[in-house]
């Protein structure tokens, strides 16, 4: 294989501004590119087992083609309403919200750590249940995340 200068320049050329734009965007937005990418992922599987296309899961939706087509793409920033829609249609839980209400479990014992511990600190929120040991009752109990 001979080696070849002017590919070589080609191909190691500087970016163009656009180029580097575009870079620093999906730097900047990368988490919540990454869940638009894993979201449309599960529509594109959802469509796959269920034989549908994309113009009807639009009609489902009541969007129009043009904009599954966007959904699909990964790309899009996604509104709750728009999320809790896809998720009504295709009856499965695309984004989980930690829930006091449902009792989130970490690893931690809480039965071990003072009472004082047991707050909300830098904005962090975890909520345990926990068994207390000595009165053999269940309770909630906040904790810092560790």
């Amino acid at each position: 294989m001979a080696f070849n200068l002017n590919r070589l320049k080609e191909v190691a050329k500087q970016p163009s501004e656009k180029e580097r734009e575009e870079a620093r965007f999906r730097d900047e937005n990368r988490d919540w590119l990454l869940k638009s990418a894993l979201i449309a992922l599960e529509i594109h599987r959802y469509l796959r087992l269920n034989g549908m296309t994309q113009s009807q899961l639009a009609e489902k939706l009541g969007i129009s083609p043009a904009m599954v087509t966007k959904l699909l793409s990964g790309k899009e920033n996604l509104s709750l309403k728009t999320i809790c829609g896809i998720e009504r249609v295709i009856q499965f839980e695309l984004l989980k919200v930690p829930s006091y209400e449902k009792g989130v479990f970490v690893k931690c014992d809480l039965t071990k750590m003072p009472e004082e511990d047991l707050e909300f600190k830098d904005g962090n929120q975890i909520f345990c249940k926990v068994i207390k040991m000595n009165e053999g009752t269940k309770s909630n109990k906040r904790a810092i995340a560790v």
